[in-house]
C-alpha cells in the first residue's frame, strides 16, 4: 500500500541560484583569463580543467541542446581561444576541434553558437595559431550558409585578411591558392556562396589589392555561369561605368585633384585679362572652370572596370562564347541586353571579328523595341575599321530605313541620324554615298534636333572625307575642320607628333617673338626720328609762296592731288591684303611642316619632364579658354579634345536630342493660361503691414484730374521750359538710382 500511495516528491528550481552561480564563474574565468597573460604556467591545471570541461559541455549539447548550456559553452570557447596562444600544446587540437564542429554541424547549430565559433577562429588566425588559408576555405564553405548576418561577417574578414596579407608587399602564393579555390566554388558550389565570392574578388580588385590578369579572367569566367544572379554580377562589373578603385587611395587622389584644381584656377583669373570688361572676364573663368572639371571626369574614367577589359587573356573566345550563351538564353530581355552590351564593349576595344553579331542585332532595332538606344549604342560601340565595310553596310542601311524616314517622329529621326554618325566615326568606309546624300538633306528639316543631328553627320564626313558630300555641303576649304585623307581598308596610320606639342613650340616661339618685337620697335623709333629732322631741314630751306597769285590753281591741284592719293592708298590696301593672304596659305601650308620638325627634335634630341607636361596642359586650357573667334586665327584649326570614336560610347550621345522641343497648341495655351495667371510686371512697394494706409503722393496719383486741376503744380507744369524740364528728368533718374 505505501508503495502504491507514495507520490515523487517535487523539486523547485531556483533559477536566481544558477544566475548567481553563472555569474560568479563568469567572473572567475575573467580573473583566470588575466592572471594566466601574466604567470601561464601558474595556471596551466586550471586551464585544462576549463578545457576538459568544454570539451564535456559540447557532448552534452548534442545529446541535450539546450540555451543554457549554448550560453555557457560560447563563454568556455571565447575564454580558450584568448588563453589558448600560452599554451602551445593545445594549439593544434581546439581549432580543428571547433572546425570540425562548425563544418559538420552546421544546419543544428543556433545562429549565435556559429557566430561564437566563427569569431574565436578569427581570434585564433589574428593570433597566428591558425594558418589563413584553411580559415579562408571553410569560410568560403561557410558562405552557403542560411545566415544573413554570418554571411556578411564573413566576407567582411575575407576582404580585410587578404588586405592585410598583401599589405606590406603581395603574398603570390596564398592569393594563387584563394583565386584557384574561387575559381572552383563559381561553378560547384550553392548560387549564394559562388555569389558572394564573386563579390568578394570584385572588391578586391576594386581596392586594388588584386588587380591582376588572373582576377579578371575568373570573373570573366562568371559571365558564363548558368546561375543568373552569379552571371549579373560579373556583367555589371565589367559594364559600370565609374566603380570606385580604392577606398584608402581615392581620398588622397581627390585631395590632390581638389588642390590641383585650385592651382589652375587660381592661375585662370590671374591671367584672365584684367583690363577687359567684367562680363567678359567672368565668362571666361566660366568656361575655364568647366573645362577643369571635365578634365578631372576624364582622369577619373579610365581608371574603372574598362581597364579590366584589356587584361582579358584570350577576348576572341571569350566573345564568341558570350554570343554562343546569348543565342541559348531565355531569361528576361534585361540580362540579354547586359550580354549584348558586354559583347560590344570587348569587340569594340579589342577590335575583334564576330560578324554573326551585327545581323542579330537588327532583330532588336525598331523603334517600338525596349531601351533601343542601348542597343543602337552596342551597335555602334561593336563597329571599328577592321570589320569589313560590307559587314556594317545592311546595319546602317536597316538603322535608315527603319528610323530616318518622314512617317516617323521627330526624336526617332534624330536618335536614328545620332546613332548613324556614330557608326560612320568608327567605320567611315561603310557608308554609302547615295545615302549620304540622302541623309544630308536632313539639315533643313523643321525639327531642330533632326536637323541639328544631320548637320553633325555632315562636319563628320568634312573631317574624315570632305569629298563623299555634295558640293553646298563640301564647305569652304579653309573652314577649321581641314579634311584628312581617308585610308584604306585595313590600313592604319602612325603618329607623327607627339599630342599637344606645338604648345610648347609655341611657348618658346612667343619669346623670342617678343625679343624680336623689341628691337624691331626701337628700329622704327629711330627711323621716325630721322624722318623728322629731314622734313624740319627741308622745309626750313624751302622759300614761303604768295597764295594770292596762285589762288586759282592751288584749288584745282589739291583736287588732283587727291584724287591720285585716294587711288594710291587703294591699291596699297589691294597689295596688302592680297599679301596677307598669300602670308596666310604659306603659313598654314609650312604650319605642319613646322611640327613635324619640331617634334622630331623633341622626340629624338630632348625628353620631356614633368614641367613640360604641365606646360602642355596650361597652354591647352588657356586656348579652350578662348573665345570661337580668337582660336580661327590660330595655328591649330582642329580642336585637341575631339577623338573620333573613343572606347566607350555613351548612350546619352544616341539620345541627344534638342531641349527646346516644337511645343503644340495645345502647350502653347497652356503656357499662355499660366502667364496671364502670374502676377503683372511692375514693382510694388511693400507697406509695413497690410492694413497700414498709402501715402499722399500715391493718394494724389489715384485722384481725378478735376479735383487737382486747381493745384499750383498741376498749373505750373505746362509753363516749364525744356531746360527745366530736362533738369528734373535728371533729378528723377539720380534720385531713383541712389534706391
Amino acid at each position: 500500500y505505501f508503495a502504491v500511495t507514495q507520490k515523487r516528491p517535487i523539486t523547485f528550481v531556483n533559477h536566481s541560484k544558477i544566475k548567481r552561480k553563472q555569474w560568479y564563474q563568469r567572473r572567475v574565468r575573467a580573473t583566470l583569463q588575466n592572471l594566466i597573460r601574466r604567470d601561464p604556467k601558474s595556471y596551466k591545471d586550471d586551464f585544462s580543467v576549463q578545457y576538459e570541461y568544454l570539451k564535456s559541455k559540447i557532448t552534452l549539447f548534442f545529446v541535450s541542446p539546450s540555451s543554457d548550456l549554448n550560453d555557457e559553452i560560447s563563454e568556455l570557447i571565447m575564454f580558450v581561444a584568448h588563453c589558448i596562444k600560452c599554451y602551445p600544446s593545445y594549439k593544434e587540437e581546439f581549432p580543428k576541434m571547433l572546425e570540425d564542429l562548425i563544418r559538420k554541424h552546421n544546419a543544428i547549430l543556433p545562429s549565435e553558437f556559429r557566430h561564437v565559433i566563427c569569431k574565436a577562429l578569427i581570434i585564433l588566425r589574428n593570433r597566428d595559431v591558425y594558418p589563413p588559408v584553411l580559415l579562408m576555405k571553410l569560410f568560403f564553405e561557410l558562405l552557403g550558409c542560411p545566415d544573413k548576418t554570418l554571411r556578411e561577417l564573413l566576407k567582411t574578414h575575407i576582404i580585410t585578411d587578404i588586405r592585410n596579407i598583401n599589405l606590406k608587399h603581395s603574398n603570390n602564393k596564398m592569393n594563387r591558392a584563394i583565386q584557384t579555390f574561387i575559381h572552383t566554388m563559381l561553378f560547384k558550389a550553392s548560387p549564394v556562396a559562388a555569389k558572394i565570392a564573386l563579390q568578394v574578388m570584385i572588391e578586391l580588385y576594386k581596392k586594388r589589392i588584386w588587380n591582376d590578369a588572373k582576377t579578371v579572367n575568373i570573373i570573366a569566367d562568371g559571365c558564363l555561369s548558368s546561375n543568373n544572379k552569379v552571371m549579373v554580377t560579373a556583367l555589371r562589373f565589367f559594364l559600370s561605368n565609374d566603380p570606385s578603385m580604392g577606398d584608402d587611395e581615392g581620398d588622397t587622389d581627390e585631395e590632390e585633384e581638389k588642390a590641383d584644381k585650385a592651382r589652375k584656377m587660381g592661375h585662370m583669373m590671374r591671367t584672365a585679362g584684367c583690363t577687359k570688361k567684367a562680363r567678359n572676364r567672368m565668362k571666361k573663368i566660366e568656361r575655364a572652370r568647366l573645362i577643369l572639371r571635365k578634365d578631372v571626369k576624364k582622369k577619373r574614367a579610365p581608371e574603372g572596370s574598362f581597364l579590366a577589359i584589356h587584361l582579358l587573356n584570350d577576348p576572341q573566345t571569350f566573345a564568341e562564347r558570350l554570343y554562343k550563351q546569348l543565342s541559348r538564353l531565355t531569361d528576361k530581355f534585361d540580362i540579354k541586353l547586359m550580354v549584348i552590351q558586354l559583347i560590344a564593349r570587348v569587340v569594340g576595344i579589342h577590335e575583334l571579328f564576330l560578324f554573326n553579331f551585327y545581323p542579330y542585332l537588327q532583330k532588336y532595332l525598331n523603334h517600338s523595341q525596349v531601351q533601343c538606344t542601348k542597343i543602337l549604342a552596342a551597335a555602334a560601340q561593336s563597329c571599328h575599321q577592321l570589320v569589313p565595310p560590307d559587314v556594317i553596310e545592311p546595319l546602317i542601311k536597316h538603322i535608315a530605313n527603319t528610323f530616318i524616314s518622314d512617317h516617323q517622329t521627330a526624336e526617332v529621326m534624330a536618335v536614328g541620324l545620332n546613332s548613324v554618325r556614330e557608326i560612320c566615326a568608327r567605320a567611315p568606309l561603310a557608308m554609302d554615298k547615295d545615302l549620304l546624300h540622302d541623309l544630308a538633306l536632313y539639315k533643313k528639316h523643321n525639327d531642330k534636333g533632326v536637323s541639328m543631328a544631320a548637320r553633325s553627320l555632315i562636319s563628320l564626313f568634312r573631317s574624315i572625307n570632305r569629298s563623299m558630300l555634295a558640293k553646298v555641303d563640301q564647305g569652304r576649304p579653309g573652314d577649321e575642320e581641314i579634311s584628312q585623307e581617308l585610308a584604306e581598308y585595313g590600313a592604319s596610320k602612325p603618329m607623327e607628333a607627339i599630342p599637344g606639342i606645338e604648345f610648347l613650340n609655341e611657348s618658346d616661339s612667343e619669346e623670342e617673338e617678343e625679343d624680336e618685337e623689341e628691337d624691331e620697335d626701337e628700329e622704327v623709333v629711330g627711323r621716325k626720328r630721322r624722318r623728322v629732322s629731314e622734313a624740319s631741314d627741308c622745309c626750313s630751306a624751302k622759300r614761303p609762296r604768295r597764295t594770292s597769285e596762285t589762288g586759282c590753281c592751288t584749288g584745282k591741284r589739291a583736287r588732283t592731288m587727291s584724287e591720285s592719293s585716294a587711288s594710291s592708298r587703294s591699291k596699297q590696301r589691294m597689295r596688302k591684303i592680297s599679301r596677307e593672304r598669300t602670308m596666310s596659305e604659306t603659313s598654314n601650308t609650312t604650319a605642319s611642316s613646322k611640327v613635324r620638325k619640331s617634334a622630331q627634335e623633341w622626340m629624338t634630341e630632348k625628353i620631356l619632364t614633368e614641367e613640360d607636361y604641365q606646360r602642355i596642359e596650361e597652354k591647352r586650357l588657356e586656348w579652350l579658354m578662348q573665345s570661337k573667334q580668337q582660336r580661327k586665327g590660330g595655328k591649330r584649326q582642329k580642336s585637341p579634345e575631339r577623338e573620333q570614336g573613343g572606347e566607350i560610347l555613351n548612350p546619352a550621345s544616341i539620345e541627344h536630342i534638342a531641349k527646346h522641343k516644337k511645343q503644340t497648341k495645345e502647350e502653347r495655351i497652356e503656357t499662355v493660361k499660366e502667364g496671364r495667371s502670374q502676377k503683372k510686371y511692375g514693382f510694388k512697394k511693400a507697406k509695413m503691414s497690410e492694413y497700414a494706409s498709402t501715402n499722399n503722393a500715391a493718394k494724389r496719383k489715384n485722384k481725378n484730374f478735376m479735383m487737382v486741376v486747381h493745384k499750383r503744380s498741376v498749373r505750373e507744369r505746362g509753363k516749364k521750359s525744356f531746360v527745366e524740364k530736362q533738369r528734373e528728368l535728371k533729378k528723377r533718374l539720380v534720385k531713383g538710382n541712389k534706391k
